[in-house]
């Protein structure tokens, strides 16, 4: 049996990789973050946006050591934690929606014709990974030891 390289054996692995790490890195733009909490912290902005900009944080600061495990420490254990920050990821874009739904846009979404279209994309994205991530086909590439 051959050992896998370290971005998979065939040309969808390594795609998938590469989407997986890249999708992850992006994540960094959520230290918006910091920018809504100072706005909450101030009394600018209404109290319900707490809670999806702390999530926001959280995928912004874990973004690029997730991403670095996703490269060079592959197994069981960065597979379950990218299940868990991929599905409080997309927790936190049901917050936004629902937060977006009962009070408005955020001060720093104002300038955007449609506040619910970036996360709305963002969920699509974390969404698809967690499936892949889920797929038999991608789940191996993290349960198999490679040298």
């Amino acid at each position: 049996m051959t050992t896998p390289s370290r971005w998979g054996q065939t040309n969808a692995d390594r795609i998938f990789l590469i989407g997986l790490i890249i999708w992850t890195v992006l994540q960094l733009s959520r230290f918006i973050a910091l920018t809504l909490i100072d706005v909450i912290n101030v009394g600018a902005e209404d109290e319900a946006w707490r809670y999806p900009a702390y999530l926001d944080l959280f995928a912004a600061v874990f973004a690029i050591p997730l991403a670095w495990a996703y490269w060079a420490k592959r197994n069981v254990t960065v597979w379950a934690i990218g299940i868990m920050y991929w599905a409080i990821s997309i927790v936190d874009h049901f917050g936004n929606f629902v937060t977006t739904t009962h009070v408005g846009a955020p001060s720093i979404a104002e300038d955007m014709a449609n506040p619910l279209l970036v996360p709305g994309i963002m969920t699509v994205f974390d969404t698809l990974f967690l499936i892949l991530l889920m797929l038999p086909r991608f789940r191996r590439l993290f349960f198999q030891t490679t040298n």
